[in-house]
């Protein structure tokens, strides 16, 4: 009887030997670069985003998904492809443009227990989750993977605290209620405080960058979790430079964080100035709310752009939340003059699944 032999590891060359890594048979490229400490672009890991394109300058690679719906054709005449949507046949050669400022540290994987569930708002709750042997060597802005095996598929959660905020072995996510999502119905439906979980960490290009510029930071929803934690670690590292943020809300009650950014603004560089505004677009016009209302980047225009308050073009942007709200601030940032290599985001895409 014939065998076939175990399949071998291939080797990854990325840019004519700046960084060489192996890439295991069923494991993609991205994933492989990513254990092994490689800053390689990424964002959302699943092939929609398209942040880890790359050139294929020689192998053989297996796609797991067709790339077409996300590189054009010239791109794909090019070969271009997406690492994480990538295997590797045999030793393979790839061009990727890495940010001069990236950072990386190797993924880890975990096991971990959900210590508590604290509910922040309505439809977001704080979720802390205990690991003994963590070694938290993620980046305030990123995220985790997190895998509990009776609900299925993974779901990625950005840091809700800079690491020097975190408790000792533990890590805490924001997370909303999405209808009919699976992981939601798991963690809102019951109590899994002492449930066992899986978590992969840390993941994501969405971290602070050197700058001189304000920082305009824009969030909605959990989105919260990523800007707070970059903002926290801003002030811990006491950077000298002034910071605007806009929460952009529905109503009164979607509200949450207050403590936390008065502590920010309470250890800001006194040199240096942060203040912060919750923007309310659906709230009752009776209500007793007397704070800005309306769609966040309307507020943006109207109560800092047009009033000269910020000078757009010098400035660097954050951004976490939906994607409308996320290319829509996109939109007024670079309209304004801002460069597109100074905005960095992270979109939330909620789904049924989650």
């Amino acid at each position: 009887m014939f065998g076939f032999g175990k399949k071998k590891p291939q080797e990854v060359t990325l840019n004519s030997d700046q960084y060489k890594f192996e890439v295991e048979p069923e494991q993609n490229i991205l994933d492989a670069a990513l254990k092994a400490g490689v800053p390689f672009p990424h964002d959302c890991r699943v092939g929609s985003c398209g942040t880890c394109a790359c050139k294929l300058t020689s192998g053989k690679i297996k796609p797991t998904a067709d790339f077409s719906y996300v590189l054009d054709g010239e791109q794909l005449k090019d070969g271009m492809i997406l690492a994480c949507q990538s295997r590797a046949k045999t030793p393979v050669a790839i061009d990727v443009s890495i940010d001069s400022d990236a950072k990386a540290s190797a993924t880890k994987s975990y096991e971990g227990v959900v210590k508590k569930v604290k509910s922040l708002t309505h439809d977001i709750v704080e979720l802390t989750i205990g690991i003994d042997n963590l070694e938290h060597s993620g980046m305030a802005g990123q995220y985790s993977e997190v895998l509990v095996k009776q609900v299925g598929n993974s779901r990625s959660y950005s840091f809700a605290k800079a690491p020097e905020n975190e408790n000792p072995g533990e890590l805490s996510f924001f997370i909303r209620n999405v209808p009919k999502g699976r992981f939601s119905k798991w963690l809102f439906d019951g109590d899994p405080t002492g449930q066992k979980l899986e978590v992969n960490t840390p993941f994501g290009s969405f971290y602070y960058r050197d700058g001189k510029g304000t920082m305009v930071c824009i969030a909605g929803g959990s989105g919260m979790s990523a800007v707070k934690a970059i903002l926290e670690k801003a002030a811990i590292d006491q950077v000298e430079r002034d910071a605007v943020f806009l929460f952009g809300a529905r109503t009164q009650q979607d509200i949450y964080g207050k403590e936390e950014l008065e502590e920010i603004k309470k250890k800001w560089n006194p040199n240096y100035k942060f203040e912060y505004t919750y923007v309310l677009n659906m709230e009752p016009e009776d209500s007793n709310w007397n704070g800005a209302r309306g769609m966040v980047t309307d507020y943006l225009k109207s109560d800092y752009i047009e009033k000269n308050k910020l000078e757009m073009k010098d400035c660097q942007g954050y951004l976490c939340g939906p994607p409308p709200m996320i290319d829509a601030a996109i939109k007024e940032f670079t309209s304004e003059g801002m460069p597109n290599n100074e905005i960095y985001f992270d979109k939330f895409l909620d789904s049924g699944s989650k």
